[in-house]
């Protein structure tokens, strides 16, 4: 099972995915004389699921307010519910999230019912918790994990956590948000990477969302320099002894200051070809939106019928460029950048 390539024919909307299981690898192709799609009418080729708002760091930039105190674990039936559904709509992955997923009492019960209804988990974990029976349960039924990168940087920590992870022979990436705070220090490590960079598969850099405990305050973090904007993607696009990788959000400043190949590039998947599904069964576009009242309740429709008829995943994938995007170069790539939060486009700097 595990390293099976799945090819998927869309038929209705002439189409098909070719995605590899053990490497990752996906790409989306429109049959001969047909346009690229885009949507999946079919249903979301990528799940994130959060299965838990707990988490002991309580930082003050997590938009998800996640905490060890009033924190809800999304039940195993659930989630049975969820995967049954996403398995039948043919996703290919469910990235779990929360709070720190893997602090959920049930979590190698979830990754092992994932990976039999033939979908590929992953999860990005704070490193709590990580037992060895967690370690073992992930390199068994995963196809990556991912590390979120928080300040004070330890070099030492993570050293040891990221060194720990792969003895199991689990691919590690590593997750890091971009901010104003930030953006110095890692144009200097994308030059002359740490060490534990150097250990890893690759680091997927996050754009900065004002969203968290104190949303106006966090405000000043957005990145206002061009300049350093422009130092930072050109020395990720120099970058030769890891690979690199960002989140959709960050597609502005890709498309306006690096050196990437078309096929490579994909636009916000939100309401597209992802969804969002928080840990009370209410699904959005994009887990961003998780404060809003922009959902579909999963205890009362399907996954299905949310997915193709509720009104806000109808107005988010139909939502128009925006008129300063017209006569951009990069709109066909860039399709406008983040819809929700207008001002993290790199591109208004």
């Amino acid at each position: 099972m595990y390293g099976k390539l799945i090819v998927k024919k869309h038929s209705t909307q002439h189409y098909r995915t070719v995605f590899n299981q053990k490497t990752g690898f996906f790409v989306r192709k429109e049959d001969e004389g047909y346009a690229e799609p885009t949507w999946s009418s079919d249903g979301p080729e990528l799940i994130d699921l959060s299965i838990t708002s707990y988490c002991k760091k309580m930082c003050s930039f997590c938009y998800r307010g996640a905490n060890d105190v009033s924190y809800k674990h999304l039940g195993i039936k659930d989630v049975t519910s969820v995967v049954e559904q996403a398995a039948d709509c043919g996703t290919l992955q469910i990235a779990l999230g929360g709070g720190n997923p893997n602090e959920h009492p049930q979590f190698s019960e979830i990754l092992k019912l994932i990976r039999e209804h033939d979908i590929v988990p992953s999860y990005t974990t704070n490193g709590n918790g990580l037992s060895d029976g967690i370690l073992k349960t992930t390199a068994d039924y995963c196809g990556a994990i991912a590390v979120s990168l928080y300040p004070p940087y330890s070099l030492t920590f993570y050293e040891k956590l990221i060194f720990r992870i792969k003895s199991f022979n689990i691919k590690v990436n590593v997750h890091a948000i971009l901010h104003k705070g930030n953006i110095g220090l890692w144009t200097n490590w994308l030059e002359k990477p740490p060490r534990f960079l150097e250990m890893i598969n690759a680091i997927i850099f996050l754009n900065y969302k004002p969203i968290g405990k104190d949303a106006n305050k966090l405000s000043i973090d957005y990145i206002d320099d061009i300049g350093k904007l422009q130092k930072f993607f050109l020395a990720a696009n120099r970058c030769k002894s890891v690979k690199v990788g960002f989140d959709s959000c960050s597609i502005s400043g890709i498309v306006k200051w690096m050196d990437v190949p078309d096929i490579l590039i994909e636009a916000c998947e939100a309401a597209r070809f992802s969804t969002f599904i928080r840990e009370d069964m209410k699904m959005f576009p994009c887990s961003f939106m998780s404060e809003t009242d922009c959902y579909g309740d999963l205890r009362k429709q399907s996954l299905l019928d949310i997915w193709k008829n509720n009104q806000y995943f109808i107005n988010f994938r139909n939502k128009e460029i925006p008129n300063r995007c017209l006569q951009c170069s990069h709109k066909k790539n860039c399709m406008g950048g983040c819809k929700f939060i207008e001002e993290i486009n790199f591109c208004k700097v």
